[in-house]
């Protein structure tokens, strides 16, 4: 992070849980001035209290769905008033679902949709003006590592977050001249709320040598890279070359799927005929 002489105000949407929490804590324990938004106003307050209890520094809070217009609009008149500026935001609301693509509830897309990637156009659009005030003037995506390589069911989860990626990639070209820089976190299988009852379920097996992280050590390696100012980071970062190259030959992970879960085929075959039997006609 650049030198200032306040602390960075640093505002984390989808603060109240999982990895977005993780990261509020070991930011805060760094000295900054965090503002945790998420949609339910207890879990905001709850997560308040631990941080603030963990790392003696009080924590912001404010209630909003960043999928509604006039919430988001409140957000950034509330951030102006009390803050003045934003120095960091960090974009980590997101839900998940996993489905064939033929039993795909078509609500469940949009809602996914709405949170993971409309959400964070809202919120670019109506913070950006804070962002600009600020002498730091950082932005970070909590993507996925499903954008690299997308196993089979991801259909809603890595449709969003491809949409989320490509929204990154030009608004970073777009806010360069400008002195503001644009990240893109991509981790992988991360042990949070979000994904608890679907991670090694039929529909989500994590293949061989895929590790599956703590939420703390997933934020370890997004605070660092937010420090550094990096703009595309792979969590864990070690897979970063083979997240290019499945991006490269998509074939290639398919067959690494098929090469180390065994009849990996004949798996995804009974999932989506479950599915279909279990699936009213939409």
């Amino acid at each position: 992070m650049r030198a200032q002489t306040e602390s960075p105000i640093v505002v984390i949407i989808g603060g109240s849980g999982g990895i977005g929490r993780a990261v509020t804590a070991q930011l805060a324990e760094q000295g900054a001035h965090v503002v945790l938004v998420a949609r339910g106003k207890p879990a905001l307050e709850e997560a308040a209290v631990e941080i603030e209890r963990r790392t003696g520094r009080k924590t912001g809070v404010y209630a909003a769905d960043c999928t509604e217009a006039p919430e988001v609009t409140g957000l950034a008149r509330w951030l102006a008033q009390t803050y003045g500026r934003v120095d960091i935001l960090v974009y980590a609301a997101a839900v998940f679902s996993l489905a064939p693509a033929e039993s795909l509830d078509v609500e469940e897309a949009k809602q996914a949709m709405e949170i993971n990637y409309w959400g964070a156009v809202r919120t670019t659009q109506a913070l950006l003006p804070l962002i600009r005030r600020s002498q730091v003037r950082c932005i970070y995506y909590v993507s996925s590592l499903s954008v690299q390589c997308t196993p089979a069911f991801f259909t809603a989860y890595a449709a969003s977050k491809h949409a989320l990626r490509g929204f990154a990639l030009a608004l970073r070209q777009e806010l360069r001249p400008q002195g503001i820089h644009v990240g893109i976190l991509s981790p992988g299988p991360v042990l949070t709320p979000l994904i608890e009852g679907h991670i090694h379920s039929g529909m989500y097996r994590v293949p061989p040598g895929v590790p599956v992280l703590r939420p703390e050590a997933a934020a370890r390696q997004i605070v660092r890279a937010i420090q550094k100012r990096r703009t595309d980071v792979t969590i864990p970062r070690r897979f970063a070359p083979a997240a290019r190259i499945s991006h490269m030959f998509p074939r290639l992970m398919e067959a690494y799927y098929r090469l180390t879960i065994r009849d990996w085929d004949k798996l995804v075959l009974e999932q989506t005929d479950r599915q279909r039997d279990s699936t009213p006609h939409r």
